[in-house]
């Protein structure tokens, strides 16, 4: 867990208020475009809007872009995964290895803050989920290290919840 070291190439660290849903959208989608190796993604629940074909189509990019890439999404609810997000569940399936979807226990379900982790560079986090506010936090890995380590313990607090494949007789 060694942070970059600063280079020509690395970018200065950001921090960002958001106001509107549709502006976490928006970051939410920026970060997904900028992933390289790992998305970590907790919330209470998945809905139909998350299933939206052009965040599924980063979702695809990233995955396919790096075999090495891992999509994590933590959920206390993951029941209405493949009814709400049928493009993610196809997605699932063709990157059974790369992707996995759990759902949190007891000892977790106090967490009620949306927190999406990208590379352990970049944040997006909002302090409750019925919140329209949020924060960003890009080119950061040091703010970004306590997400990434809470993200760490609500996982350690949950269980594979969503099958890759349906098996049928």
């Amino acid at each position: 867990m060694n942070d970059p070291l600063p280079g020509p190439d690395t970018k200065p660290p950001s921090y960002q208020r958001l106001h509107t849903l549709a502006d976490y959208d928006a970051a939410f989608d920026l970060l997904l475009g900028r992933a390289q190796r790992e998305v970590w993604l907790f919330d209470v629940v998945l809905r139909r809007p998350f299933d939206r074909p052009q965040r599924i189509e980063l979702l695809d990019r990233f995955l396919a872009g790096n075999r090495n890439a891992r999509l994590r999404i933590l959920l206390h609810d993951a029941a209405p995964v493949p009814v709400n997000c049928p493009r993610l569940c196809t997605l699932m399936r063709r990157f059974s290895d790369a992707m996995a979807i759990w759902q949190t226990t007891e000892a977790a379900r106090s967490a009620d803050d949306p927190l999406l982790v990208v590379d352990r560079q970049h944040a997006l986090r909002r302090p409750h989920h019925a919140s329209s506010r949020s924060v960003l936090i890009t080119d950061d890995p040091i703010a970004v290290r306590p997400l990434h380590e809470r993200l760490a313990q609500i996982h350690e607090a949950s269980v594979p919840a969503v099958a890759s494949t349906v098996l049928g007789l």
